[in-house]
């Protein structure tokens, strides 16, 4: 490898997970679950402040200080304000002095209003505030029950019009809210048949996109501008996507998205789908699609002091504040009265009622959805490896078809054919194997012919004919009626006896008939043509004979002839032309 290449592969690498770096910082800085607020932010948007003491900062996700709150500041997540600490105050008492005692934060410095008719306390909150909750730390009971009211006013002059309450009872320490929420700028107490004795006044309001006794829940209208209802948590515009309720603080049950319309989908394991995407978190049932099926939903508390959290009710319910029993069964894969023990090995679903399928390697299922990690095991399939092989298939989650038994199916473990063996052409315990060349049949048990070429290993026929010597479909029988030789068609020679010659070389194997040569007794013995006589010798001799009588006869003629016609010369020349013959 060159080094251009590795420096381009390092550049590659580099890139990617600077890209990967940078999703990650800016899927984080939005807020919520798996976000990265800046500063001291946390919640959804990043909207909520932290209020930790010494400036320290909180949970980006869930606003929890690493100690105690802020001074002023309480609840869960430290957005409940005390307004009333600090502020100016104003009460008539004998010196003349004001009230701030009731609002330096200390319980032991307390003030009274002076000894006439009607005792009163007042304290600028400074800006207008939404009051529901307090508490008044009383020195002594000061007046009959119903007889202080509470007063929340945009004027100095505080306590004309309706009071936000009347306090019940009057105790050292007693908690109060208005029976409605009320607006003002202004807080104050009246005793109209007597003094009035405060060690300490506490005025709750929520920070803003928070609502609630304590503060602790967010804001979760439609509009996340909209600063909800402090007390109801309400929205006036409305419930954002996956959650419903006056407060808008319930997640869709079984359903998302706006106003909860959309139902879920199919789930795997019947768990519920996300109440604002509608996505399944675990994966959805067969035939259904989607990245997630499940919601996660916050768990209650039980126990003393509530220090125990609920553990895996079925559908997220609440358990049983006392003894954390669930109400009605577990979750997938618990077990017990609080489902708080995983289902032993070999069991899943809900309470750990259903017992496990045949997973491969004799492996357990997953507890919650019984499926199995490793597939199933050999002769099993289907989604909890349950079921049996259909015919045909067989092994590990059936995936894998039967060879070319004899009989209609194979064994849905081993996949072996069993007795009835393969079919022909096939061999082995699985039939998957062909027969090896010059074998045919079923399981290949059978030996091919004598072909020219391999036999077909089904049924044995030979594609390109018989070797020399062999006839037949199969090639198996020797060649028949005195032939030899290829396809036969060589007739033998004269084998003594009328013997057959051989099939392939076509020698007689014993002797041939007399007057014949080995090997093949097709030529005549010269010795034995020599010895005796025959009728074509006999008329080769007659013929001589009567030829040479002929021409001795013919020169006999001739010559006698031209004794008798003996020719005379003439006296005077003839010229040659005119010479005849007589």
């Amino acid at each position: 490898m060159s080094t251009s290449s590795v420096t381009r592969d390092a550049i590659n690498i580099t890139v990617c997970a600077s890209f990967l770096l940078l999703v990650v910082m800016v899927t984080r800085s939005v807020g919520g679950k798996g976000g990265m607020c800046p500063g001291d932010r946390f919640g959804q948007q990043c909207r909520l402040t932290c209020h930790c003491a010494n400036k320290e900062l909180c949970d980006d996700i869930t606003g929890q200080c690493p100690g105690p709150c802020a001074e002023g500041w309480s609840g869960p997540h430290c957005q409940r304000q005390n307004v009333a600490l600090g502020r100016s105050t104003d009460m008539k008492t004998s010196d003349w002095s004001r009230g701030d005692f009731a609002v330096d934060g200390n319980l032991r410095t307390c003030v009274t209003s002076s000894s006439n008719r009607t005792g009163w306390w007042r304290v600028d909150m400074q800006d207008k505030r939404t009051v529901f909750f307090m508490e008044i730390h009383f020195a002594n009971q000061t007046a009959r029950p119903g007889r202080v009211r509470v007063h929340v006013s945009d004027y100095v002059d505080t306590f004309y019009g309706k009071p936000c309450t009347r306090i019940q009872s009057a105790h050292k320490l007693s908690k109060f809210t208005c029976d409605l929420p009320s607006t003002g700028r202004y807080f104050g107490l009246i005793n109209k048949e007597g003094q009035i004795t405060l060690c300490e006044v506490l005025v709750f309001v929520c920070a803003p996109f928070t609502y609630g006794v304590d503060c602790s829940q967010e804001c979760t209208c439609a509009d996340p501008s909209e600063q909800c209802n402090p007390v109801t948590g309400s929205c006036i515009s409305g419930c954002k996507d996956g959650w419903m309720g006056s407060a808008c603080n319930k997640p869709c049950a079984g359903r998302y998205g706006r106003n909860c319309r959309q139902a879920c989908g199919h789930c795997f394991g019947n768990q519920t789908c996300d109440h604002v995407t509608g996505s399944c978190l675990k994966g959805c049932a067969p035939g259904w699609k989607g990245p997630r099926c499940k919601q996660d939903c916050d768990p209650g508390n039980y126990g003393v002091e509530c220090i125990h959290q609920c553990h895996h009710c079925l559908d997220n319910d609440t358990c049983d504040p006392s003894s954390g029993e669930c109400p009605w069964r577990c979750a997938p894969g618990w077990r017990g009265r609080r489902c708080d023990s995983e289902c032993e090995p070999g069991f899943h679903g809900q309470s750990c009622e259903f017992r496990c399928g045949h997973c491969h390697g004799n492996s357990t299922c997953d507890a919650t959805n019984g499926l199995c990690p490793v597939g199933c095991s050999s002769g099993y399939e289907g989604l909890f490896c349950t079921k049996e092989c259909l015919p045909g298939k067989w092994g590990p989650n059936c995936q894998w078809l039967c060879g070319q038994c004899q009989a209609s199916t194979c064994d849905r473990i081993t996949g072996h054919c069993g007795s009835d063996g393969c079919r022909p052409g096939w061999s082995g315990d699985t039939c998957l194997t062909g027969c090896r060349p010059g074998t045919y049949g079923s399981s290949c048990l059978r030996k091919c012919g004598a072909c020219d070429t391999p036999c077909n290993a089904t049924d044995g026929l030979c594609p390109s004919g018989c070797l020399s010597g062999w006839e037949g479909p199969t090639c198996t029988s020797k060649c028949s009626n005195r032939s030899f030789g290829p396809g036969c068609q060589l007739p033998c020679g004269q084998c003594a006896n009328s013997e057959p010659c051989h099939h392939v070389t076509g020698y007689c194997l014993h002797a041939c008939e007399r007057g014949y040569e080995r090997p093949f007794c097709h030529i005549r013995n010269r010795t034995d043509l020599m010895g005796k006589p025959n009728l074509l010798t006999l008329l080769v001799a007659c013929m001589i004979l009567f030829m040479l009588t002929i021409v001795a006869v013919t020169v006999c003629l001739v010559v006698k002839w031209r004794q008798i016609n003996k020719v005379v010369k003439p006296k005077s020349p003839i010229p040659p032309f005119q010479q005849t013959v007589v």
